[in-house]
Order: C-alpha cells, then structure tokens, then sequence
C-alpha cells in the first residue's frame, strides 16, 4: 500500500508537459471557431510567449498569424495591425505563411470598412496560395463579404460559390457554413429572405458545425427571414435558440444581432412590448461592448417600437441616437430612421414634415420592396387625413402591387401563405379608406384581392388580380346564388352582400367582439349533448345576429359565403335562427364556403370525367392513439353500394397506404373519398396528415403531397376529425386538407372542422352518395344528408353530429 502512494505522489509532483505549438494551435482555433475568443487568446499568447520573439519557425509564425486573426474577430483592430506589422522571413519554408498574412490584411481592411482594399488583397492572397486550396477558400470569404458590403451582387456571388465549392471538395463543413451563410446574406439584404433561406436551412443541416459560433449567427439570420416571411412561431423558436446560445458566449456582437433580432420579431407580430426588452438589451450590450454600429442598428429598432406603442418622446430619442451614430454613407439606415422621424411626425400631429419625410425615404428606396409599400402607405394615410382621395389611392395602389408582387415572387407555399400575415393591416387600412370615401365596391375588390391568390396562381388561371364587381354579380345572377364577403377588423368590420341585382354593405362590430361570440358558440358545439335550440340568446343567437340577419337573405337561397379570421371555424348551418320554430339556418339556406370571390369568376375547368370513384379508408389501427374505426367499413360499404363495381377503386384495410393515394392515376377519378382518422399541424399546416397503413415511417399522407399532386375530380371528400384544419392565414383562409386538395385541383371538398363521431357519419356519407347519384349537386346532397339526420331527432339531430362537416368551392 504505501509503494502504491509514493507513486501517485511522483506523478503529482512530475512537472507538466507543455503542448506542442501545433497541438496549441488546434485548441486556440477550436476555441475561436466556438467563440470564445478569451481561451483562444490565452492559448495563443501564452504559447508565443513560451517560443520567444525570435522564433522564426513555421509552427511559430502560424500561431502569431492565428493571434492576429483572433485580435481581428475581437475587433481589436490596432494591436491586430501591430502584429500584421512584423516582417516574415523571406524563406522558401515561410511562402505559406506569407500568403496567409496576405489573407489577414485583407481581412484587417474589411473590418476597417476599407472594401475596395479588401478586395484587392484577397486577390493577391489567391495568387499567392495557389498551392494552398484551403487558403483559397478564406481569399474567396473575404472577397465575397467585401462586395457583399458594397452591395455589388454578382461578384460578391461569384467569390462566394468558388469558396463553397472549394470547401466542398476540402470536405470542410465549417467554412462550407460561412460561405452559406454569407450567400444567404446577399439575397437577405435585397428583402429575398425566401431565397435566402435556401441557403441558410443548407447551412443549418450541418449539424457537425452546431458548436461553432457562426452556427448561432445562422441561426439568427435564419430567424430574421422566417419573422420577414409571416412564419412567427418557427422565428421565435429559431432566434430564442439564437439567442441562449449567444448568451452563454458572453457579450458579442453576434449577441447583440440575435437580442435584436428576436425582438424584432416580436414587433412584426404586433407585440411591441415584447419587443422591448429584448431590443433594449441589444442596445445596451452593444453600447457597454464599444459596438457603436451595432448600438445605431437597435437604436433605430427600439424607434420604432416606442413608435408603435405611441410613446413619441422615447421613439424620437432613440432615432436621433441612431442618425447620430450612422455613417452618412448608410444610406439603408438612414432611410429606416426617416420613415421612423415621419411616424412620429404624424403621431404628433406635424402632417406636413411627416409628408417630407416619407417622400425622401420613398425616394432612397432603390428597389427594395418593404420600404416602398410602407412609405406609400404612410403618404396614402396621410393623404385620406387631408381628403385627397385621389393621391390617396395612387399611394394605395402602388402599395399595393408591390406586395402583390412581392408575394407572387416568394419561392415556397409556406412562404406564400404566412408573407400576407404581416401586411394584413395595410389591406384593412385601404379598405377603410374606401369605405369612407363611400367607395364600396372598390373596397370589396381590394378586399377580394388579398384572398386566394395562392390558390389562384396554383390553378394557372387568369384571374384578376383586383377582381372585378360587375363580374362577381354575373357569377351570383348565372348560378342564382347570393356571395356573402366578410371582413374583420379591428375598429369596425364589414360584410358585403352580392346579388344578381346589386351588391349592399353592412357594418359589423370589432372582430374581437364576433372572435370571442365564436369562441363560445364552438365551445358549446363541442359538448355533444348541448341543444343549442333549447336555450334563447345563446353565442350562436348572436352571430346570427350580427352576422346573417342584417343581409335579410331569401328563405332557401343558394349561399356562398367567404369568411374572415375567425369565421373560418364556424359553420354557418349550426346558427339557431329564432321565431315560432327555433331551427338551424341549414333548413332555411344551402351553403358553401369559398376562399375567395373572385375565384368563383373564374373560366370553368374542363372536367369531362366519367363518374369514378377513389375510396381510400378503414386503415389498419395504430393504437392506442389512432384504434379502429368502428363504423368504418360500414361506411365504405354503403358508399360502394351507390357504384358500379366497375366505377369504384377502393383501397381498404392494409391496402389503404400514402402510396395507394399517392400511385393511383388521379386524373380518372371524379370523385375521391377518404375514411381515416387526421391529424391537424397547427403550427405548419401543409404538415397535417391524414393518417393510414404502412409502415412507422410512412402510414401518413401529408397535405403537403396532396398540394403537390394534381388532380381533377369534382368532389374530395376527407371523412376524418379536424380535416378542414385548425390554422387560418390571412388571405389563404383555413389552412388543412380542404384547402390542399383544392390547391391540387379539385373543385370542391368536403372536411371536418371538429371531431366527428364515426357512427352519425357513416349515414351523412351513405346520404350524401345517394343524393350524388340521383343527380344533385354536392351542396344540395350534403345538405339533404344533414338534414335527414336533423328530422329524425333524438341526439344526433344535434349540430355535434352533422355540422363538422362543410363543403368548400372554387365553383358557385
């Protein structure tokens, strides 16, 4: 025993091995790629201090040229200069080292905001290192991040792929990463944050770099374009992730832009308060850390917060803080305080220099979309504050195509479906306005023009983008139908009835007000044993109320109804409408539901299908969240019953997969039927699924792949819970099954909007194909199901059982 403590006491009093100047390096690189700057720099300077300043050593000039490029990421510019001063050898052995010291200028003189220089001599670095492919890659770096700050595009481009494609043969995943990153920035700073986001999402998919600090900075950026695009939820996750990993860094000027940024977000989704805190932590960390750029950047962000709160005095002394601190070269920033200084000129009254200030920021635009539909907006606001309806709709309209455009252009449907969910208050501060001037049809047609443009552009119809009154009243005269247009607003909201022979506008209270009347009346659907006959004044009245009695619509009309917000989650039959005989608005109206007007306007589609049915349903259960369908085949059965067996393809039990969907030559089929449970994505809706047989990787169809995949049939019926969705968007409406199914082709869709029992649904569907096959409509097949279920009484007379299911049209 005590031979065995004499040795622990010789190796603990062994002197310490001190690491090879290359293992040090290593550590101090690894140590910097994380970000921790202050470890690199110890490693480094403790290790030169161990070499001596006469070592002329390979392994000591790498680690005096490392110090230097941590000295620069630490924008410690001058002693990073110093150290860039010393002479190297001019040693065969040291051409390397000279060619990286070439790279390092170039980089000092970028961080000095001296770009033209930067440029030069990260081309002498290339030539320099033409033996050196890694070294190339860094040239190429500093080059493109060079002309990406003078905002030439093609050049700065053209640097950045070679140093992409450099560092994919190196096999280098990190500078792979800042080459990703800086490409995306090219696009993010024109306002393209869709195709931004190519590259970014490419740079986050190299998981091997999630240690790295530029990692995090991606992060961030990827964040700033998913808030830019309306997709809130997947920003905030994205940029608070950011944001914890920045903080366990330290101070940083990447701290400084993922605080920001986050904040920022907030702001977009109309929570300045929320914003605050994290804006105002980003200026004071950037002000404490000497980074006055950075502290200028959020000094203009925290403006325009304070601005949308009405707090003028603190807005005003944030924006001079920040055109204090900008360059007058920042054009862009300087813009952003203008259009800042004009909020705040209007919000105190001082229309005349808030006139100024719009109009010299619309004048620096240069192109880039955001601040050219928000200046004219702001001189439009103006102009109807001073009744100049005339300049008012120039401004209005020029505001408009821009965002129309805008939108039109974005690369993905996600895109296409959040991007107008930020600039929704623009389109209802343009329809007030017009209201006002008493210009009602031309609001009804800036209305319409906000709704159903994904689905229109999918189609490749020629629809209007501004659709046309006189041609909406055609449609409602030709099919004999009346269009009913809701609108929800903040301060007052409005609903538009079109007619063949006129179209009449009614005002309608807040949208808060019908919101939360909603809210209660599908809470109270959702009990099964609730009569909403029973009672009088219920949330249901209520609506019916404010929504459909002031339209005074003829008993037994033909309704096509386009909703708003809310309104998407309410089916119109279920309303108790009063009188001797309480009832449903079902027995007085038959109703479906559109995403827009305009698209019922819209060249008919040749069809010219034989009458053939897809059923696809009963799949294999998954307990114990999806078991059995207990009325299933019933259900199947029944429907199979109103075909020729020639007619139907039906796939059922562990037949009924994705692939059986997906494989099937959908363009023969009229009609397609599923019989499944579903399951509703609220935070991305095209990730909804209807759920069926197959394996654990892949038993669901995704909404999705039905958008994706194109389809004629008259009728797609999805006889599964929630079916219809669970998330509106601004324009697009609810967002689920119905709608990807109409994107795909198909005319109309049946869905569920809450939970279904599969015992009173098994009748609707055996009701709804008999009326299909006698030769109805179906609207009128669906609705006479329904109303079987209502005249037979008992419990499942009850809106519970018949009222999830709605019918949605492109076709009136």
């Amino acid at each position: 025993m005590a031979a065995a403590v004499a040795v622990v006491l010789a190796a603990a009093c062994a002197p310490q091995r001190t690491p090879p100047p290359d293992a040090v390096f290593a550590q101090a690189q690894d140590a910097l790629r994380r970000g921790d700057t202050s470890a690199a720099l110890t490693r480094t300077v403790e290790a030169l201090h161990r070499l001596g300043p006469s070592d002329d050593s390979h392994s000591a000039w790498r680690l005096r040229l490392l110090h230097a490029e941590i000295l620069i990421t630490r924008r410690e510019l001058t002693n990073a200069g110093a150290v860039l001063e010393r002479n190297i050898p001019d040693l065969p052995r040291l051409s390397a080292i000279r060619a990286r010291k070439r790279y390092l200028d170039a980089r000092l003189a970028l961080s000095s905001n001296d770009l033209a220089r930067a440029i030069e001599i990260s081309g002498e670095a290339r030539t320099l290192a033409a033996d050196d492919p890694d070294l190339q890659v860094d040239a190429d770096l500093v080059e493109g991040q060079a002309y990406l700050l003078q905002r030439d595009w093609p050049p700065a481009d053209a640097a950045l792929n070679r140093g992409l494609a450099g560092a994919a043969a190196r096999g280098d995943a990190y500078k792979r990463l800042l080459c990703l990153n800086n490409l995306g920035m090219c696009r993010l700073l024109r306002g393209h944050y869709d195709e931004a986001l190519v590259y970014f999402e490419q740079a986050l998919r190299l998981t091997e770099t999630e240690k790295s600090a530029a990692y995090d900075l991606v992060l961030s950026n990827a964040g700033i374009c998913y808030s830019r695009l309306g997709q809130f939820d997947l920003a905030l996750s994205t940029q608070q992730r950011a944001v914890a990993a920045q903080k366990a860094r330290g101070p940083s000027s990447a701290l400084v832009v993922a605080l920001g940024s986050l904040g920022n977000t907030y702001g977009l989704r109309g929570n300045p308060n929320d914003a605050l805190p994290y804006l105002n932590e980003a200026f004071t960390v950037a002000e404490r850390a000497g980074l006055k750029n950075d502290a200028a950047v959020w000094a203009v962000n925290l403006a325009a917060a304070y601005a949308l709160l009405g707090r003028w005095d603190d807005a005003e002394r944030f924006n001079e803080r920040s055109r204090e601190a900008t360059a007058s070269t920042d054009t862009v920033r300087r813009v952003y305080s203008d259009m800042n200084a004009a909020d705040i000129a209007v919000g105190r009254g001082d229309i005349r220099r808030a006139r100024g200030l719009f109009e010299r920021a619309l004048a620096a635009a240069n192109g880039v979309a955001a601040i050219e539909w928000t200046t004219h907006t702001g001189l439009a606001e103006i102009a109807v504050r001073e009744r100049q309806p005339a300049l008012a709709a120039r401004h209005f309209e020029a505001a408009l195509s821009t965002v129309e455009k805008t939108r039109s252009d974005l690369l993905k449907v996600d895109y296409k479906l959040s991007f107008l969910t930020q600039l929704i208050d623009f389109y209802r501060s343009y329809v007030d306005a017009l209201v006002t001037q008493g210009r009602e049809d031309r609001a009804l047609e800036v209305a319409e023009s906000s709704r159903g443009r994904v689905l229109a552009e999918r189609l490749r119809v020629d629809t209007p983008i501004r659709p046309n009154v006189a041609a909406l009243r055609r449609v409602a005269r030709a099919s004999n139908t009346v269009l009913l247009s809701y609108w929800l607003a903040p301060r007052r909201s409005f609903l538009w009835i079109v007619s063949g022979t006129g179209v009449r506008r009614i005002e309608l209270p807040p949208a808060t007000e019908i919101e939360a009347a909603v809210q209660d009346y599908r809470a109270m659907l959702a009990n099964a044993v609730v009569n909403p006959l029973a009672g009088r004044d219920t949330p249901g009245d209520r609506l019916f109320r404010m929504l459909v009695a002031p339209a005074d619509i003829p008993q037994r009309a033909a309704v096509v109804i386009v909703p708003d917000g809310a309104l998407y989650g309410l089916n119109f039959e279920t309303l108790p409408v009063d009188g001797p005989r309480r009832h449903y608005w079902i027995e007085d109206a038959e109703i479906q539901i559109a995403p827009s007007l305009s698209m019922l306007a819209m060249p008919p589609r040749d069809r010219s299908l034989e009458t053939r049915l897809l059923l696809i349903g009963n799949p294999s259960p998954r307990t114990p969240e999806f078991p059995a369908l207990r009325y299933a085949p019933a259900e199947m059965n029944a429907i199979v019953g109103h075909f020729r067996q020639e007619d139907v393809t039906v796939f059922g039990g562990a037949a009924a997969t994705p692939a059986s969907y997906r494989d099937s030559p959908l363009d023969r089929f009229s009609m397609v039927h599923f019989t499944a449970h579903a399951t509703a994505n609220m935070e991305s809706p095209l990730e909804s699924a209807v759920v069926l047989s197959g394996p654990d990787t892949g038993y669901k169809l995704y909404a999705r792949d039905v958008a994706d995949k194109p389809l004629r049939a008259d009728l797609v019926t999805v006889s599964a819970c929630r079916s219809a969705g669970e998330r509106t968007y601004s324009g697009e409406g609810l967002v689920g099954f119905a709608w990807a199914f109409l994107h795909a082709g198909a005319r109309r869709v049946i869905a569920g909007l809450w939970d279904v029992d599969d015992r009173s649904t098994a009748r609707v569907m055996d009701e709804l194909y008999a009326g299909l096959q006698a030769g109805q409509a179906p609207a009128r097949a669906l609705r006479e199901a329904k109303l079987a279920l209502i005249r037979e009484g008992g419990q499942p007379a009850g809106p519970y059982y018949w009222g999830p299911f709605q019918i949605f049209t492109t076709v009136p």
